[in-house]
Parts: structure tokens; C-alpha cells; sequence
């Protein structure tokens, strides 16, 4: 037969184990990067910032369309998050300039 005692800490060690799972993680913080395409390369790219910083950016999570047609020398917005390892920036969104006074996600 089960103690009165080891029933309440196995309860309490499931509730416990069940609160860690609940709870979600920190949300990440959202970035912006704006600046021109040194190059785009497979689900890589490298953007310059107008303060001459090289920023290298993981297209994985980007939709292919708002970025397959980019060249060097174009101007962007990137918008994401950082990566874990705070190297890189995680695009989930590219803009490019229209040309006509807006920015567009289309190609």
C-alpha cells in the first residue's frame, strides 16, 4: 500500500512536471536590419548596414519568393530574430525597396 506521503509527492512532482511543460519559453526579441545585399548564396546572405557592419542572415525560416530574386548592391529590410549562438540573424522577413518611395515583400 502507497503512503499518504508518497502519494502527495508524486502528485506534486507531476503537477511540477507538468507546469515546466506549460509554460512557454521567453519570447526572442524581433530585429531589424536594414542595409544592401553583399551577397545571397542557397539559405545564406549577407547584408552591409549603412554604418559599414557585415551581418550574416539564416534565410531558412523566409519565404523563398522575397528573397531568390535579390542581387548584390540591393537595398533591404530584414526582420527576425537573433540566433541562439547570437551570430547571425534568423530572417523571417525580407523587404526590398520598390523603387517608388515603399518597400514590398514581393519580388
Amino acid at each position: 500500500m502507497i503512503s499518504r506521503g508518497s502519494a502527495v509527492a508524486a502528485l506534486l512532482g507531476a503537477l511540477l512536471l507538468l507546469a515546466l511543460v506549460v509554460i512557454p519559453p521567453e519570447a526572442q526579441e524581433l530585429v531589424r536590419v536594414t542595409g544592401v545585399v553583399q551577397w545571397v548564396a542557397g539559405t545564406k546572405m549577407q547584408v552591409m548596414t549603412e554604418t559599414g557592419v557585415s551581418i550574416a542572415v539564416d534565410l531558412v525560416q523566409a519565404d523563398q519568393s522575397s528573397y531568390q530574386a535579390l542581387r548584390n548592391g540591393e537595398p533591404v529590410v530584414v526582420d527576425g530574430v537573433l540566433s541562439a549562438d547570437r551570430r547571425r540573424v534568423v530572417a523571417h522577413e525580407i523587404w526590398r525597396d520598390s523603387g517608388r518611395g515603399y518597400w514590398t515583400q514581393s519580388p
